[in-house]
């Protein structure tokens, strides 16, 4: 599990759960259609949650530096 974690190079654990989840929801999008049929919004639903789980950490640190 930790070797998977860290693959994707993040700075804290939370970021990494999210990075993650974020590949999860990809490969669901784009492999499993019957799994992306039960989600709402199909194929496009789950693609779209994986980019926000990918871009979450970086627009939470953006407007944390920023502010």
């Amino acid at each position: 599990m930790f070797a998977l974690l860290a693959a994707f190079a993040p700075t804290d654990p939370s970021t990494a759960i999210l990075y993650v989840a974020a590949v999860v929801c990809f490969a669901l999008g784009a492999f499993v259609a019957p799994a992306a049929d039960r989600f709402p919004g199909g194929a496009i639903g789950l693609i779209a949650l994986g980019l926000g789980f990918w871009l979450w950490p970086l627009m939470w640190n953006t407007v944390n530096v920023a502010f």
